[in-house]
């Protein structure tokens, strides 16, 4: 952390970026970060690889999109919740051409791509690792960067559901609620808010889960032309993987959705097994708990059918 800290300090223009389709941690944490730099007197520009869902909408537009044609070079240029450089998509030439880089992280799968590396597997978020790089370098946690961490920390642990809550969690979270923040607002537009297509759709998918392996594995699959009929996009159907993960018996839940020129899947385990060695499977990454990977050059139904196969493979094993 000494060395993250220190390039920090040295850096004044400074860039941050996170993964690809980030999630509420990955925009969390880079927000709650670029506020905190910026008030010690740095130049911050956090750039997204695409516009924010409408569903996260609530947490401010305090970002760039990148443009190929202007490539600036920066000081430093800060990877949150990134575990591979493959993940940043074409923002990728903004970290070749930077000073000085940093990686931040908590995926187990993380290849420390980054000059200097700070991956803590056992974390539940990045946005509980910025708090206390944050609370390391003295700087103030304001109300509104303290919205930011709650939201990460919360979506990251499944509104603290999940096994991967420590102690440390609820202490940070405890911390950010004498901040002021609404926790309960903020856990309603992250749960319980959504646009009317989103809902319909995610009805008739409830109509339409796949299920293998005894009904140990269960999968969704989001098509072009489902998405069409709702007018909804497919980063609205991002989180569909919760869908099949509740069905009772459900081992390993998979959604497996067409996206632009590729086929993006996320998996999800109930507590058995690993799904992180599955996504590596398809070149992809995370946690035991949640991974994800992204194919391209083929259908929906060949990586179904490759899905199935080394999912079954795994609950057989």
């Amino acid at each position: 952390m000494k060395k993250i800290i220190d390039l920090i300090k040295k850096s004044e223009n400074i860039c941050i970026l996170a993964h690809e389709s980030e999630d509420a941690d990955a925009i969390g944490s880079s927000y709650a970060l670029r506020l905190a730099l910026i008030a010690m007197g740095k130049n911050v520009t956090v750039y997204l690889s695409d516009s924010i869902t409408n569903r996260l909408s609530f947490m401010g537009k305090d970002y760039q999109l990148f443009e190929e044609e202007d490539v600036k070079t920066y000081d430093l240029c800060i990877c949150l919740d990134c575990a591979d450089i493959f993940r940043l998509g074409k923002r990728r030439s903004i970290f070749d051409k930077a000073h000085h880089t940093i990686c931040i992280d908590h995926h187990e799968t993380n290849v420390g791509f980054a000059e200097a590396n700070y991956v803590e597997a056992a974390s539940p978020a990045t946005g509980e690792i910025i708090y206390n790089l944050l609370d390391e370098m003295g700087a103030e946690v304001t109300k509104e960067i303290a919205k930011n961490l709650y939201c990460a920390i919360s979506t990251d642990t499944g509104s603290f559901k999940y096994s991967n809550v420590r102690p440390s969690t609820m202490y940070v979270c405890g911390k950010l609620l004498e901040k002021g923040i609404d926790h309960a607002e903020l856990t309603r537009l992250l749960y319980d808010t959504e646009e009317l297509g989103v809902l319909r759709f995610k009805g008739n998918l409830m109509e339409n889960i796949l299920q293998y392996a005894d009904g140990r594995l269960c999968i969704v699959c989001v098509r072009e032309s489902d998405l069409e009929k709702y007018g909804i996009t497919e980063r609205d159907a991002s989180d569909v993987v919760n869908i099949p993960r509740s069905v009772k018996g459900c081992e390993i839940a998979v959604s497996i959705r067409e996206a632009v020129e590729k086929i993006n899947i996320s998996f999800r385990s109930n507590g058995k097994y690993s799904v992180s060695k599955i996504a590596e499977k398809f070149s992809g990454g995370g946690h035991k708990m949640a991974a994800g990977a992204s194919v391209k050059d083929k259908t929906i139904d060949e990586v179904l059918k490759e899905v199935v196969k080394v999912c079954e493979e795994v609950i057989d094993g």
